[in-house]
């Protein structure tokens, strides 16, 4: 009896052990209270509980899996529900009688053996016993795990807890990569629930592009048990895909197999994105200094570190990879900028100040090349400087400055020898800018110009053309092309204006242009103006003289005969008696001299005329305006403004167009001889075209000096003119052009204050033919 109550005492002191702990006081208590050879106690694994073996025999204590044991199980078998309540065994050439108690119901939860060579081994108290120590074994084992369940329940929502609240995904998967726990932060992200994402339900949330690399990253973890990670985006629960950090750690058990994978998924979307954005400026940051030219560098002088980008490498002409110093970019300085170098990298290195240079490096192949050196010092301590900078290629730069400046000398240079200057109007803000040249032709200082200091010096007469051509100018109007006349220190001056009009996408407007003083060109084309007329009207003078000796010639045999039979007759006829018959002779003698004088005139008009006129259908206006284009140089010449007024109705006639243009060109010339001592903004010519009545009128109005007391009907006759120079024949000849076209002429005074001169012909076509202008051409 006081043995089964020194077992059944046994779980007081079992409170708190483990189950080796308690199986091992339990084989200690039978082993005193029992004459055995051998005891065997095992507890089966449950969950992650491992299997408990223990024996006690006369060779001491064992733990684990013994000879005896593996006799045991390969004698009885593995199966404890296999094993007989008590048997006879025979080990190692002794007897044994064994007795085998289960714990818990069909020994799930283990067994107890006790071997005796003893024959009556085992007696009812030993049974007894052993009975009760089975029963007290079972009840402590299982009083031991569900406290261990307990524990580990409340240790598993605690560690939920923690899991729940870390700022990742954690998740766990089995040896297989089947995920069978997510942390409520995953749940939460994606949206769905626990069972949703067990297994491999979660992989729906990965971006399409993801799913495949990630899977054949996994299968490789899986299969090679080691620890990995991977990127990847997952679909949060609004849709949107942020880039992932996977993380897997697997956990080994006893035998080095994989019993679990666990895991973390890390948003690292926004690095992702900085990354990008690193990535893409660093891109742009090479490409912009491969196009500019301009390599970084980054310069420590108190370790004699130095950093340089790709492109400070191409600058400087040295290979990739190829560790900087100062030494190799001295060495490439060029020898006559070697000391400057040093000394401004000499006070860097001591005293910390910026760098900001131009020198001169010489290539390997000998070429010189031109770099701009920017240091700026960003350190904190003075005694430890750290300089970040760029080195830049200027040497195209520097040839284009030199192309520029060589530029500027020759324009300059032909400005001043063409006597043209250049300016820019930005016609909104009215700034404009002269070169050097263009102030010299307006005698201004150099500096800034204004319009109040060119209208000084336009002659006053020019001003209202400045100023209309300016307001084109303003108004849309495009590349103007015009002369005004300047007076500078009273010097009269002619130039050309020539502009080109240039609209930015800004939406301004710019007059980009220039001025050449024309004057000597001028005051020559006046010079030769004048002596051409001279020489005209002294050919027109030597062709009235050759004519009129001609007609002298040629009349005065004639003439001679005329008189001497004249004499003859009156010598006849005063005789007594008159010789009749002899002054009958005479007479016819005389009158067949003034006939042969008839016939000298009427040849030497036949010589002097053009011939006949060639019928034409043409367009009046046309033709008007073809003699306007003509004329034009010198209605600018002389500063005139011509307005065309022509009529809208059909303006086709029949007549020779080229003799009635001659009539108009006539009448043009007239006009602008008539305003020479006009004052300039009163010169003005109206070419106005007429259809009524049948017939089409031509008149030129003018604002010259007008007709004043001139006889009007003496204008038209032959060798008759107002003008000091003048011969008197163009109008006699217009008259008889228009006359033989079987039209009109006529002059009247101007309302304007000077002289209209016109003509009309009749409207509708004539029979063909030709018509004699000896009429014409008298």
């Amino acid at each position: 009896m006081n043995n089964i109550l020194s077992i059944t005492a046994l779980p007081a002191v079992w409170t708190g052990g483990t189950v080796d702990e308690i199986g091992a006081l339990l084989l200690d208590a039978l082993r005193a209270i029992l004459d055995v050879d051998f005891l065997f106690l095992r507890v089966a694994g449950q969950a992650d509980q491992p299997e408990v073996l223990i024996e006690r025999s006369g060779e001491g204590s064992a733990r684990g899996r013994s000879k005896l044991i593996d006799d045991l199980i390969r004698t009885l078998g593995t199966n404890v529900n296999d094993w007989p309540r008590e048997a006879d065994l025979q080990q190692g050439g002794s007897s044994f009688r064994i007795v085998t108690e289960k714990l818990g119901v069909h020994g799930k939860t283990g067994v107890l053996l006790a071997g005796s060579m003893v024959p009556s081994f085992p007696s009812d108290e030993e049974r007894i016993v052993l009975h009760v120590a089975a029963s007290q074994a079972t009840i402590a084992v299982a009083e031991v795990m569900r406290f261990r369940d307990d524990t580990r329940a409340i240790a598993a929502r605690e560690l939920k807890k923690v899991v729940d609240a870390i700022p990742v995904m954690a998740w766990s998967t089995l040896p297989d990569g089947w995920a069978d726990f997510f942390n409520e932060h995953f749940l939460r992200y994606l949206g769905i629930t626990t069972e949703q994402a067990a297994g491999w339900g979660w992989t729906t949330a990965l971006h399409p592009d993801d799913y495949g690399p990630l899977q054949s990253v996994w299968a490789g973890l899986l299969a090679s048990g080691a620890p990995g990670e991977t990127e990847a985006r997952l679909r949060r629960w609004d849709g949107q895909y942020r880039w992932f950090l996977f993380r897997a750690n697997p956990i080994f058990g006893e035998t080095g197999k994989v019993i679990r994978w666990y895991g973390t998924n890390t948003d690292i979307d926004d690095r992702k994105r900085f990354e990008e954005e690193m990535r893409r400026s660093a891109a742009l940051m090479t490409q912009a200094q491969r196009l500019t030219v301009t390599g970084s560098v980054w310069w420590r002088p108190t370790t004699g570190e130095i950093y340089w980008s790709d492109e400070a490498y191409r600058v400087a002409g040295h290979d990739l990879g190829t560790t900087p110093t100062v030494d190799m970019m001295l060495d490439r300085c060029h020898p006559d900028d070697l000391p400057i170098v040093r000394k401004l990298i000499s006070i860097a290195m001591l005293h910390g100040e910026n760098v900001d240079l131009e020198h001169r490096l010489v290539m390997e192949d000998g070429a010189i090349k031109y770099v701009h050196v920017v240091l700026q010092n960003i350190g904190a301590d003075p005694a430890d400087p750290e300089f970040i900078g760029a080195v830049a290629d200027i040497t195209q730069r520097k040839i284009s400055e030199e192309k520029l400046r060589r530029s500027e000398v020759l324009l300059t240079e032909g400005q001043r020898i063409s006597r043209t200057g250049t300016f820019s109007w930005k016609v909104e803000t009215d700034e404009i800018a002269f070169s050097e040249e263009l102030n010299r032709i307006f005698g201004l200082e150099s500096g800034r110009v204004d319009f109040e200091g060119i209208s000084q010096r336009v002659f006053e007469e020019d001003l209202p053309l400045l100023a209309t051509k300016m307001a084109e100018v303003r108004e849309g109007g495009d590349n103007p092309d015009y002369e005004i006349r300047l007076l500078v220190d009273g010097q009269l001056k002619y130039v050309r204006v020539v502009g080109r009009i240039i609209r930015h996408l800004n939406g301004t407007t710019e007059c980009i242009g220039a001025v050449q003083d024309v004057s000597a060109q001028r005051v020559a084309e006046l010079a030769r103006d004048k002596l051409r007329s001279e020489l005209a009207q002294l050919a027109r003078a030597m062709s009235l003289s050759t004519m009129a000796a001609s007609i002298a010639h040629e009349v005065n045999q004639p003439l001679s005969g005329i008189i001497m039979n004249s004499s003859v007759l009156l010598r006849m006829l005063s005789t007594s008696p008159p010789n009749v018959d002899g002054a009958i002779e005479t007479a016819k003698r005389t009158i067949r001299d003034g006939n042969r004088a008839s016939d000298v005139i009427t040849r030497l008009r036949n010589l002097f005329k053009r011939g006949v006129a060639t019928l034409e259908q043409f367009d009046l206006h046309d033709a008007a305006r073809e003699v306007i284009g003509l004329v034009a140089n010198d209605l600018q010449r002389g500063r005139i403004t011509l307005v065309e007024d022509l009529s809208s109705a059909p303006s086709l006639i029949v007549g020779d167009r080229v003799q009635l243009q001659q009539v108009m060109m006539n009448l043009l010339r007239n006009s602008i001889d008539a305003m020479a001592d006009v004052a300039q903004q009163q010169r003005k010519i109206v070419v106005r075209t007429v259809f009524r009545h049948h017939e089409v009128s031509v008149i030129v109005e003018d604002s010259g000096i007008g007709l004043g007391n001139a006889d009007i009907e003496r204008l038209f006759d032959a060798f008759h003119t107002t003008k000091p120079n003048g011969m008197g024949i163009g109008l006699s000849v217009s008259r008889s052009i228009v006359e033989a076209h079987k039209g009109r002429m006529w002059a009247e005074p101007s309302p304007s204050g000077g002289a209209a001169f016109g003509f009309a012909l009749p409207v509708g076509r004539r029979a063909e033919g030709d018509i004699p202008l000896s009429e014409a051409n008298s």
